[in-house]
């Protein structure tokens, strides 16, 4: 049997190009990729110190921030308790002793919240008033509760301090 060398060229051609299945998909629109909105923030995120956190100041100050929802908060509070000085925090809401409430954050200082200098027209009570820095290797909880309009939102965050402490003795 003797081939044609230009038929099995020709062979190896159409083999090499396939089928044709029509013309190729047009990218799409970038109107389309607008119509997906991304994922929304839905609760409140602790910048400072981070959940979980270990190993930090004792004289720490907080910072989060705040979702859409209550992007305009018309309250803001804080929360500080200890939860114990264990290998894990204590989780129990009960239990833990609480060193800190503030309120009126809204107005001056809606993502963060500095226990030893709070801001104007924030009033703050508990134990911290009397507190030069918490406690050594203990664990607290701290939480903010955020409402507007719109919506409210309440998260728990626990950290725990070191044995240094924050400001060195004289």
């Amino acid at each position: 049997m003797n081939r044609c060398p230009a038929a099995v060229v020709l062979a190896a051609a159409i083999l090499v190009m396939g089928c044709d299945s029509g013309p190729p998909e047009a990218p799409p629109h970038p109107g389309r990729m607008a119509e997906a909105p991304p994922p929304t923030q839905e609760n409140i995120v602790a910048l400072q110190p981070r959940d979980m956190a270990e190993q930090v100041t004792r004289r720490s100050t907080f910072s989060w921030k705040l979702p859409p929802k209550v992007a305009s908060p018309a309250l803001v509070s804080f929360t500080l308790a200890e939860a114990g000085d264990g290998d894990q925090p204590i989780r129990d809401q009960g239990g833990p002793k609480r060193v800190a409430f503030a309120s009126g954050l809204h107005t001056k200082s809606p993502n963060g919240f500095d226990p030893w200098e709070p801001p104007p027209g924030c009033v703050v009570t508990d134990e911290v008033t009397d507190m030069k820095q918490l406690k050594a290797n203990t664990w607290y909880r701290w939480s903010v509760r955020a409402a507007s309009p719109s919506g409210a939102t309440h998260a728990d965050f626990y950290f725990r301090t070191r044995s240094d402490p924050a400001t060195p003795a004289p």
